[in-house]
């Protein structure tokens, strides 16, 4: 049960991310409200979410099938970025390759995710994932184990190409809740 209600949170929050995300779109061709909204209040025609929206509103589901989606920080480019974890929490099941941590970006404008990549720590690597991500000056911060990371994003890029820096380490594991979610300020303070 904790499972289902859990996938429902995280389907919740992406949809409800998507929605506010459909209206800030970066070209302008993309941020016009459909006609056929406008005039009648009815849901756009991809509109997937299962929710009931207030009149010129729609949502779609902009990603699924992620992983355990945790915290979500979005780009100025319009990239969202993903940390997802793994653990004890959800049974040990197998984490997706290739990283805990996601790049979604929609290049069709249709409020779907069609480019997902992964990066960051494996289970390989010794990563469990985590729950804190944000980014500043241009950079992916995000939390794995008992450290906070900083990804430098090459220009033309969604992902980061090198290794990352650890910027703290030695957070403490234990207890019932050993997740480390953080905010920057746009002085450059992190709170943790």
């Amino acid at each position: 049960m904790r499972n289902s209600v859990e996938k429902k949170t995280l389907m919740f929050g992406l949809v409800a991310l998507a929605a506010m995300c459909s209206g800030c779109s970066l070209t302008p061709a993309q941020n016009q409200v459909s006609p056929r909204t406008q005039s009648n209040g009815q849901a756009c025609p991809s509109d997937d979410s299962g929710l009931k929206l207030p009149a010129g509103f729609c949502a779609t589901v902009f990603a699924d099938g992620i992983g355990h989606a945790r915290q979500m920080a979005a780009a100025p480019s319009g990239v969202l970025y993903v940390n997802t974890w793994s653990g004890r929490y959800y049974g040990n099941d197998t984490p997706h390759a290739g990283g805990f941590l996601v790049a979604l970006q929609d290049k069709s404008g249709t409020g779907k995710a069609d480019v997902i990549e992964r990066f960051g720590e494996t289970l390989q690597s010794g990563g469990a994932g985590g729950t804190g991500i944000g980014i500043y000056k241009g950079s992916i911060y995000a939390e794995n184990n008992d450290r906070i990371l900083r990804y430098s994003m090459p220009a033309g890029s969604i992902v980061p190409s090198g290794s990352a820096d650890t910027i703290v380490s030695g957070l403490p594991l234990g207890g019932d809740h050993p997740m480390h979610p953080f905010i920057i300020s746009s002085e450059g303070s992190m709170y943790v």
